[in-house]
């Protein structure tokens, strides 16, 4: 049965990134917020669908940009070497919401693939994900698993930025 949320524990390489946390935080701590870019088409795939106030992003693998994503992830060795060993890795960035932001209800565009999404600054506050009627929130040091071609909506209502390492995968080449 397709289910829009998975177990994270169903996924080796998801105890590899959260055991990195500290040094991945770390790596995203040291950049320069300017050097996020709104997200781009292939996450938002629907003008209008998140508010104007601030989805950003920072992408190291799979932006369409190769020369772009390369020199980002000079900045960030040790996240790139994690999301280099996920099989069947599709894209990865920083995915930044700003205060006030909303994603409104969307469906992802692509196709037999699944987000994850480790949680690396989530302050307090009215801050999560909506699946249906299963809402979740993300914790510090923890990864979501999902499968974002269910309709599905996110929000940071909160006073500070949230900040997630966005990991989309294909499933089907995880190694048995």
């Amino acid at each position: 049965m397709r289910t829009a949320f998975h177990d994270p524990a169903a996924f080796p390489f998801v105890r590899e990134l959260e055991a990195a946390f500290p040094q991945l935080r770390a790596e995203l701590d040291q950049l320069d917020r300017a050097t996020f870019y709104d997200a781009p088409d292939s996450l938002t795939s629907v003008e209008g669908r998140y508010d104007e106030r601030g989805w950003h992003y920072y992408a190291l693998f799979g932006s369409g940009d190769e020369p772009a994503d390369a020199a980002r992830r000079t900045r960030c060795p040790l996240t790139t070497a994690a999301c280099r060993s996920i099989p069947g890795l599709a894209n990865a960035g920083f995915s930044r919401f700003l205060p006030g932001t909303h994603l409104y209800p969307h469906r992802g565009e692509l196709s037999g693939v699944l987000r994850c999404h480790l949680g690396l600054v989530v302050p307090d506050g009215d801050v999560a994900i909506r699946f249906g009627d299963d809402v979740r929130t993300w914790r510090e040091g923890h990864c979501l698993v999902f499968d974002d071609g269910f309709e599905h909506e996110a929000w940071n209502h909160a006073a500070t930025e949230r900040v997630v390492l966005l990991v989309t995968f294909r499933p089907g080449l995880l190694a048995g």
